[in-house]
């Protein structure tokens, strides 16, 4: 009813349902997204309130792409289950009104003063990159944001928000304007129905595997979106975890905190307690 308003979890629940007849059998708020006060702090026009921080996959769209190295959820065509780290290393394809931009591998977050097109996320170890004349276009989530062409020696910023892609300007499809809505398509995520990005990754086969720096959970963009803390590896909370065991099984691990009866568990912790179950 108020399309432009913020939902919670029981309302989302009770539009699955009468959408779809079925109950949901639990649900959890999950991923990141940026709020009025985010948006604000980071200098940032109005439009990008609502704008996810990471992949997003409905219905076989990807509404929003991978924007450092963190785990997901992925949900497969299949019905068969998997969590994994994801991003954009292997290449990327944008498309929009039949014309396709293609991004080889080696266009990932290069660095350097290059003319070539190329396409940077989070990881990239700088904070800019030099604009060389190239048009570049800044998507939060699918959606452009802005297209607007470089001087020789400018220096672009990363908006810590969404990818930035950098395109010789007679590349750039004729009509193509802020607003529009791009498909993308990410190598490795073709058979995956659903997806929402979370983290860190705490278990593979088993054992504990946290490593927040190899996610990005340290570096600037991460901890300016309030995707982490700077005390990220003692931060004790409320928390939600997920598990598959073999049999292809999802376990659901939560624990309360912020309360007199629960202090909250750290990333550690929920490790812990999965791999003893």
């Amino acid at each position: 009813s108020n399309p432009g308003k913020p939902r919670t979890v029981e309302q989302f629940m009770r539009s699955f349902k009468r959408k779809s007849g079925i109950s949901a059998l639990i649900a959890w708020n999950g991923g990141y997204i940026l709020n009025p006060e985010l948006v604000g702090k980071l200098g940032l026009a109005e439009t990008y309130i609502g704008s996810p921080l990471g992949l997003l996959i409905t219905d076989g769209i990807i509404s929003s792409a991978p924007l450092f190295n963190k785990p997901a959820l992925l949900i497969y065509k299949d019905g068969s289950i998997g969590i994994q780290r994801v991003n954009c290393r292997r290449g990327l394809i944008v498309s929009w009104k039949g014309h396709h931009l293609r991004f080889d591998p080696s266009a990932h977050n290069p660095v350097g003063n290059e003319r070539k097109p190329a396409y940077y996320d989070l990881m990239h170890p700088d904070d800019s990159f030099g604009g060389m004349g190239r048009t570049i276009i800044r998507l939060s989530g699918n959606v452009i944001k802005e297209i607007r062409k470089t001087d020789e020696k400018e220096s672009v910023r990363i908006v810590p928000v969404g990818l930035t892609l950098a395109l010789d300007p007679k590349d750039v499809p004729d009509g193509l304007a802020p607003g529009a809505q791009l498909e993308l398509m990410i190598p490795g995520l073709e058979e995956v129905k659903h997806a929402v990005e979370a983290g860190p990754l705490l278990l593979d086969h088993g054992k504990c595997v946290i490593d927040m720096e190899e996610e990005g959970w340290n570096r600037t963009n991460s901890i300016r979106t309030q995707a982490a803390r700077l005390d990220y590896t003692d931060m004790r909370g409320p928390k939600i975890a997920v598990g598959i065991n073999q049999r292809n099984e999802l376990a659901v691990l939560t624990i309360n905190g912020r309360i007199r009866e629960s202090v909250g568990a750290t990333h550690l912790d929920m490790a812990r307690i999965l791999e003893d179950l």
